[in-house]
């Protein structure tokens, strides 16, 4: 199963008109039978129940703060027994325990967090997909500042590909194409609008629109919309279900959980 921690972008956002699809930043969680796989570690980080029965891989997809600023706030049951590892497509695995260490520490953070912790293994990404047979694990390279991986996990026949921060640009489409086809989840950012890209650019994220042209480009089952810009109230997404409905493309909410 998929299960959405957290789905808006930026920055946490709690209130009363924003609690639909939730205010989280983003987590995603896939359980099989035998892995826990999480996929960043944003404010809905929080949420995530480990198990001692499951394999668990973290996948950083970059270093902004609102991936990465759950990580300590996870309540990391004492029972629990293992190292969780944790990687990144675009980082060595000495580099993003550098770049988390330095972010949990002082002058940034109370404690070495990190360190006091000790509950993560890190490795390169290679590492991973060579440790893992049954589990078909691939990366992508996006558009966006600071570098980002997008990441594609098959197991058991399903694919899952997850594709946040990502300034979308017409010479990625085949790329694009080709990684997330014959997908059964996609996780796509729609950060914004196609009429507030234009004050966006250099940002780093791409449009709703360009979402669905490029879900109906491949062959997808749930293609979801997600990294909801931290001001989009719930009335405005669910006008937005109505205008661009697709039976393929839905926007992602907190907690839902989907069949994988």
């Amino acid at each position: 199963m998929i299960i959405n921690h957290g789905v808006r972008g930026s920055t946490p956002n709690p209130s009363q008109n924003f609690l639909f699809f939730g205010g989280n930043t983003p987590c995603v969680e896939i359980k099989t039978q035998k892995y826990q796989l999480i996929f960043d570690c944003g404010s809905g980080f929080s949420k995530v129940n480990f198990s001692n029965d499951l394999e668990t891989i973290l996948f950083i997809s970059h270093f902004h703060h609102d991936h990465i600023q759950g990580l300590p706030f996870n309540n990391y049951d004492t029972n629990l027994n293992k190292k969780i590892t944790l990687t990144s497509a675009h980082s060595d695995k000495n580099n993003t325990y550098k770049k988390l260490s330095t972010y949990y520490s002082n002058p940034y953070f109370p404690v070495n967090f990190i360190d006091i912790l000790d509950k993560f293994k890190f490795l390169d990404f290679d590492q991973v997909v060579n440790n893992f047979e049954d589990l078909n694990i691939n990366s992508i390279d996006l558009n966006h500042p600071g570098n980002c991986s997008g990441y594609s996990i098959t197991s058991d026949k399903k694919k899952f590909c997850y594709l946040l921060d990502n300034e979308y640009e017409e010479e990625q489409e085949q790329k694009l194409i080709d990684f997330c086809n014959l997908s059964d989840t996609v996780i796509w950012d729609g950060m914004f609008l196609d009429h507030e890209l234009l004050e966006k650019k250099g940002w780093g994220h791409s449009s709703i629109e360009q979402g669905v042209t490029l879900a109906n480009k491949i062959e997808v089952k749930n293609f979801l919309i997600s990294h909801h810009a931290p001001t989009r109230e719930d009335k405005e997404i669910k006008s937005l279900e109505k205008i661009l409905f697709n039976k393929k493309v839905k926007f992602a909410s907190e907690n839902e959980v989907i069949e994988f």
